[in-house]
């Protein structure tokens, strides 16, 4: 697939590599939409290119969801790659030791970690993957994961919706590739992005760049290069990219 013909749409695009995503696809692809559901981001967004299509949709809405798909699909898109880069990151330990009280992981913050992490990739990808079809496109689906779908202590709803997504990535290559439509997850470590130098501060941020082989955080730009590697090469499919400077080793 040439990039430069595709209809791309990503959700989550407001900021951090999401943002860079699409940043970059409006120049590199032909049209690209976002799924957003914050308004101020949308204008935001919409004011930085007029040519970008922002959908207002709730990804953990499947009705909200198959609204702004059909809105898409009646704007003229025949989209030709999703990128399901919509999510929320959330660290908790199963029993916190130092509290008294409350100390077991919450339900209510488990449910919501899965819904934004691993259901909003179901809600998105069938809708889309069954427009795909219905145009007889061969398409691509890039679902973002993480290298904490191994498994990472204090991030039990977070690791556990990653793992999910990567096994449903595996799950419908096998279903749909015989459609020529593929599905690759890209798990990213530590890059370099507003949400990471929030979380970290600067002396967590350079104990945890002598972990890294490469000794340095990744940058949007690297998420970037995968992605359109992955939109263009048409023999990848069923697998994880892990992008993380050898961290995972």
């Amino acid at each position: 697939m040439n990039l430069a013909e595709a209809h791309v749409l990503v959700t989550g695009g407001g900021r951090g590599i999401g943002r860079h995503l699409v940043e970059r696809l409006l120049v590199d692809a032909r049209r690209v939409a976002v799924f957003e559901k914050d308004e101020a981001t949308m204008a935001e967004l919409t004011a930085m290119d007029p040519a970008l299509r922002c959908y207002s949709c709730d990804v953990t809405d499947p009705e909200a969801v198959a609204n702004s798909v059909a809105a898409l699909e009646s704007d003229g898109f025949v989209l030709d790659a999703l990128v399901n880069n919509a999510g929320l990151v959330h660290s908790a330990m199963l029993i916190n030791l130092l509290e008294k009280e409350h100390r077991v992981h919450s339900a209510d913050e488990w449910q919501r970690i899965l819904a934004a992490n691993l259901s909003s990739v179901f809600y998105v990808t069938g809708p889309v993957v069954d427009h795909m079809l219905q145009h007889r496109k061969k398409g691509v689906v890039i679902s973002m994961s993480s290298i904490s779908a191994r498994g990472n202590a204090g991030q039990s709803a977070y690791a556990a919706a990653k793992a999910g997504v990567n096994a449903l990535t595996r799950t419908w290559a096998r279903e749909l590739g015989g459609f020529g439509i593929r599905f690759v997850s890209i798990a990213p470590g530590f890059i370099n992005t507003d949400s990471t130098r929030e979380a970290l501060s600067e002396a967590n941020l350079s104990r945890l760049k002598d972990q890294i082989p490469l000794r340095r955080l990744g940058e949007a730009e690297h998420i970037y290069q995968t992605v359109r590697f992955i939109v263009e090469n048409d023999y990848v499919n069923g697998t994880v990219l892990e992008i993380d400077g050898g961290l995972a080793i």
